[in-house]
């Protein structure tokens, strides 16, 4: 059995399922979620330390300064990241780490980790897409055409990724599946360098 500890990014557009992806991948392997810390405010559901870290802006950007963040971006008026503390310590205890992300974070984590795994999460075509995303009814009406129209950037980005899985409408657990094949394949990869962050 292999042991080699992966970081995975999983990155998609917007109401792809990325969050029930890895909540169900959590139930399965013993993997570390990379929360990111955020400066939006919290949704009705959400909970602080489990769904993102959210900070004022004045502490984002401390921790910015003092180089705590691994990565961030100002994505839709606000700041996004994810701090060094997040996989660092999980990657020297063996364990493997999970980031979700979108594609302007998948740009910036190829430059910053090395022997990542990138996985493009699709739909399975781009109606299905747009239906989830105005489905959620999570987003105001400014915020939903911004996301609409970053979804053919997204989809763009397909080529640069390892994988692509599809989560078609109901079939969550066959995608799980997949990932998690992927994620056993490439533990025992012998070319994959170890995953690191570079400085």
């Amino acid at each position: 059995m292999c042991t080699k500890p992966l970081v995975i990014v999983l990155h998609g557009p917007s109401g792809v399922g990325k969050d029930s992806v890895i909540e169900r991948l959590r139930e399965r392997l013993d993997i570390h979620r990379a929360t990111s810390s955020t400066t939006r405010a919290p949704r009705a559901d959400e909970q602080d330390g489990v769904d993102y870290h959210f900070l004022t802006e004045a502490e984002f950007r401390r921790k910015i300064d003092a180089g705590e963040f691994a990565e961030w971006a100002n994505v839709y008026e606000d700041l996004k990241g994810v701090e060094r503390r997040e996989i660092e310590p999980f990657l020297a205890a063996g364990k493997d780490v999970i980031i979700r992300t979108d594609v302007q974070g998948a740009r910036t984590w190829r430059r910053k980790l090395e022997g990542a795994v990138f996985i493009f999460l699709m739909a399975e075509d781009r109606e299905a897409l747009r239906r989830r995303l105005i489905g959620r009814q999570s987003e105001d009406a400014e915020s939903l055409a911004a996301r609409l129209a970053a979804l053919e950037e997204e989809l763009a980005d397909i080529p640069n990724n390892d994988y692509v899985v599809i989560n078609r409408h109901g079939q969550l657990e066959e995608a799980v599946d997949e990932i998690v094949r992927i994620i056993e394949a490439e533990k025992c990869n012998p070319d994959r360098p170890p995953a690191r962050l570079l400085a």
